[in-house]
């Protein structure tokens, strides 16, 4: 050897089995960190698919500007892709409704228009037409097709390509036509109606380049309209509630960081404490106090370069094996999503996280190694230095002598009781934190739900006109799993004791209100179902009534007076701001208005069935109905649904993995440390029943106080996190998370549990005078 710190190398070949756990602890740790960052960087992937597909690949788009600035746009550095997109009053193809758009190739292709066959419209007669209109009228490429435009107006274009259906089209079962930019400015005659896209390069500030261009441009707000969830998602969002999104990920950011420090540091420095007298002995030899320091650090920079490298490959095949599922989910959706792509945000973070908390986590067992002293390294006295001792006997006045001691044990040296604790806590604090995104997944993807329809017919005119006889015949059909309607009255004026106001009344039926029970949030519902003068009212941020209240409608037929009986916290209906949204029975709708047809019939399909079925469905329906096919726009939610549903649960389950190790590897090593002590204790009569009572009890301590530690502050942080991330969007109140505490709690336990079973029948096969003379 040429120095002293080649020790550290050959005392590691030596000891590998004492070496190993504390490299397996930060493997875990960097591994949480890795797949929780990398799950994380696919699931903004994944949005960003989601994003792109719904809204566009654009950043900011701007209106009522002229060619010029246009130029003057594109020309920026700091701009990738730009373009105009116009979209005029929707026409007619066939007595099917029809969506006339145009504008530049490359930033239609950003849009969605995907073409299938053919190429992008170059000439004013040339356009582009979506498969299910090709397939449905039976046109081909080359053909000719007469447009009839709102006006009245009638165009003829020669069809030179075909594009992917979009979802949207679908549900209102309507067609779209894509002109190039200079066919829809030969019909709309400028550029009034058209907006200019535009999409940033990556790397940009979008923030300030969006201010830029207002500034330099002279724009107002209202001419400058921001694609939000795709700037949430990339950070560049100044949307209130994104913001809070931001707070809350930040949370949960540092959390995840404590508790893979407090993981490494718990075991690196039983490790150093198990070690003491060997670090007494290099002092014997000659050693500094800065050599030592210099040794342990050393040692700990060695075992972070094997663990880290593990932690890293482990987190990387999960996030891995999660892409994999995802594209078997809907290959379709996640086409573009890398099977194994490498998340460097991940990477980094790990690599990072691993080095900084080993050496913050070797700051203090150097001092301790320095501070051996060769006196008590010579004399043997190291163990009985180090272990921690009480100033008081333990309280054996109300419980057994062996518990009582497993107790004392545990709360002998402070220090030892808090890292314990905190340990223990921050796992239950980050399961429980966590934990609330399964309540942000649930409400915020509505394909989901159970009243979800795949057809649904439409009355044209919004009004009661589909009749009874339909909704019969329907609810026969062997392929229609469950047929469901409502009636709409919309607008109509009430007033109470908070003021006028207008409402929207909407029936429901027995299914719908057994879904309904989900989200309620005050109330009962009973009432409202039998028919009787009561109704649901849905929150909103400007809601003003509350339960209990009545409110008087003004009706042609005279005024009805109606009381709140419950308040959910969403329904799948959209409203006008100011507009509250009443639910009734159908009873109570058809007395109050005398409609007796339905709005609109919900179906959902019996599983297998194809587009047969859908083909004679919309034979029933006539030219006054809207059908629409929601089959596709579904299977993209639900593949949204997957993958943040991988992305929540995978964290649940890593977050519950790690603390079972966690406790299970702290109580292994903090009954290591006290060997000597069991093996005096059996020397002097303790039978391996009472020995094993003894750890049990000393391990139930910690965990114990981990579990007070961790509902003491993880369950206010949970509250303030669901606050901010479900009541301040969808009204529902915090309720005590029982099945999250359960889980964790149930845990805890059975890893304390399991914990013991090892070193007590370890201790027991040992010869006594090996455990008291162990190290």
């Amino acid at each position: 050897m040429k120095s002293y710190l080649d020790l550290v190398g050959e005392y590691a070949k030596v000891h590998k089995k004492k070496n190993r756990i504390t490299i397996i602890c930060i493997a875990i740790a960097v591994c949480l960190v890795t797949a929780i960052f990398g799950m994380a960087d696919m699931e903004v992937r994944t949005r960003k698919i989601g994003a792109i597909q719904e809204y566009g690949n654009f950043h900011v788009s701007i209106k009522n500007i002229d060619d010029e600035t246009a130029r003057l746009l594109d020309n920026r550095v700091d701009v990738a892709v730009s373009g105009w997109v116009q979209r005029i009053d929707d026409g007619m193809l066939k007595e099917k409704p029809l969506a006339v758009l145009g504008g530049e190739e490359a930033i239609c292709y950003e849009m969605g228009v995907d073409i299938e066959k053919g190429h992008f419209p170059k000439k004013a007669d040339e356009a582009l037409l979506d498969r299910q209109a090709m397939e449905q009228f039976g046109i081909s490429l080359g053909d000719m097709v007469s447009v009839t435009l709102s006006e009245g107006r009638t165009d003829k274009y020669t069809i030179v390509g075909v594009y992917k259906d979009f979802a949207s089209l679908k549900r209102q079962d309507s067609h779209g036509l894509i002109l190039s930019n200079k066919g829809i400015r030969e019909i709309a005659g400028n550029t009034d109606g058209s907006r200019y896209y535009v999409q940033f390069k990556k790397g940009v500030n979008m923030r300030n380049a969006i201010d830029e261009i207002k500034v330099n441009f002279q724009l107002i707000d209202e001419q400058v309209s921001e694609n939000t969830f795709l700037l949430a998602l990339v950070g560049h969002s100044r949307d209130s509630y994104m913001m809070k999104l931001y707070v809350t990920a930040a949370v949960l950011f540092v959390l995840v960081l404590i508790a893979g420090v407090l993981m490494i540091a718990s075991s690196f420095n039983m490790s150093i404490l198990e070690r003491i007298q060997f670090f007494g002995m290099l002092r014997c030899l000659g050693a500094s106090k800065r050599q030592v320091k210099k040794f342990v650090l050393l040692e700990g920079i060695n075992f972070s370069l094997k663990g880290i490298p593990i932690g890293l490959l482990i987190g990387t095949i999960i996030v891995w094996v999660s892409s994999v599922f995802l594209k078997y989910v809907n290959p379709v959706y996640f086409s573009d999503m890398p099977l194994f792509g490498i998340s460097w945000p991940s990477i980094i973070t790990g690599i990072v996280m691993g080095f900084l908390t080993v050496i913050l986590a070797s700051l203090s067992p150097c001092k301790k190694a320095s501070k051996v002293s060769p006196l008590s390294a010579v004399t043997g006295n190291i163990n009985q230095n180090n272990v921690p001792q009480s100033k008081t006997a333990a309280k054996t006045k109300h419980v057994q002598v062996d518990i009582a001691m497993g107790i004392h044990h545990a709360f002998a040296s402070r220090k030892n009781i808090l890292l314990m604790t905190g340990s223990f806590g921050i796992s239950i604090i980050l399961f429980l934190s966590f934990s609330v995104l399964v309540n942000f997944m649930h409400q915020g993807v509505k394909s989901l739900r159970p009243y979800t329809p795949d057809i649904s017919i439409v009355s044209g005119d919004n009004t009661c006109s589909l009749d009874t006889y339909l909704f019969e015949q329907l609810k026969e059909n062997p392929k229609i799993k469950r047929a469901y309607g409502r009636m709409f009255a919309y607008d109509l004026p009430v007033t109470s004791k908070h003021g006028d106001s207008r409402i929207n009344l909407i029936s429901y039926e027995e299914n719908q209100f057994a879904w309904a029970e989900e989200q309620l949030t005050q109330g009962s519902i009973d009432e409202v179902a039998e028919g009787t003068d009561s109704v649901l009212i849905v929150y909103s941020e400007d809601l003003a009534c509350k339960l209990g209240d009545s409110i008087t409608l003004k009706l042609p037929s005279g005024e009805k007076k109606i009381k709140i009986d419950g308040i959910l916290s969403d329904c799948p209906f959209d409203r006008a701001p100011g507009t509250q949204t009443i639910i009734c029975s159908e009873k109570l709708f058809r007395e109050l208005t005398g409609e007796r047809g339905y709005t609109i019939i919900d179906m959902q399909l019996e599983k297998g069935a194809g587009d047969e079925i859908v083909s004679q469905i919309r034979s029933l329906t006539t030219s006054q109905m809207q059908f629409s096919d929601q089959r596709q726009s579904n299977e993209e939610d639900k593949a949204v649904f997957y993958s943040f549903a991988i992305f929540i649960y995978g964290f649940l389950l890593l977050i519950a993995s790690i603390t079972v190790f966690n406790i299970i590897n702290s109580i292994n090593m903090s009954i290591t440390g006290r060997m000597n002590q069991y093996g005096i204790m059996r020397a002097v009569g303790m039978s391996g029943k009472q020995l094993h009572r003894l750890l049990l009890a000393n391990a139930g301590t910690y965990t114990v106080c981990g579990c007070l530690v961790g509902c003491v502050l993880g369950l206010p942080l949970h509250r303030l996190i669901f606050h901010s991330m479900i009541t301040s969007h969808w009204g529902l109140e915090w309720k005590l998370p029982f099945a999250a505490l359960a889980v964790i709690i149930a845990l805890s336990v059975v890893a304390t549990i399991l914990s013991v079973i090892g070193p007590v029948k370890k201790i027991n096969k040992m010869d006594i005078v090996n455990v008291v003379n162990a190290q």
